[in-house]
């Protein structure tokens, strides 16, 4: 039996050459024929959305003279404009397998996703 060698390890993640534990899944490398950093772009949508009722609401406001509305308007205009520039772009731990290509483990921090995917190219090299 081969000793189990470990190639990264940090909060909730474990790389060896034997098995990837990715948050509460785990995975055994031989199953994985290739990993990749896969890239989930924001959705901004939901605040362009929220954003835009609000500049609607502006003009309905000033045009019927109502001040309710207007302030109305503006708390979504900005409530809107903060939503969009708060949502991040996810980066997500890519891996193929005989069953297809899934995303195992995602987080905003790219550097973090990026030791991860290095860490199990390594183990698949190194299993020979």
């Amino acid at each position: 039996m081969t000793q189990e060698t470990t190639y990264y390890t940090s909060d909730k993640v474990r790389v060896t050459n034997s098995r990837a534990i990715l948050g509460a899944k785990t995975y055994a490398m031989a199953n994985i024929t290739s990993v990749s950093m896969g890239e989930i772009p924001a959705n901004r949508t939901p605040g362009i959305v929220l954003a835009g009722l609000g500049v609607v609401g502006l003009f309905v406001g000033a045009g019927m003279n109502e001040g309710t509305c207007i302030g109305i308007a503006v708390l979504l205009l900005i409530l809107g404009i903060v939503l969009a520039l708060l949502v991040k772009t996810q980066y997500s731990v890519r891996l193929g397998s005989s069953s297809g290509e899934s995303d195992a483990l995602s987080s905003p921090d790219q550097s973090h996703i990026r030791e991860i995917v290095n860490a199990m190219n390594e183990a698949i090299i190194n299993r020979g």
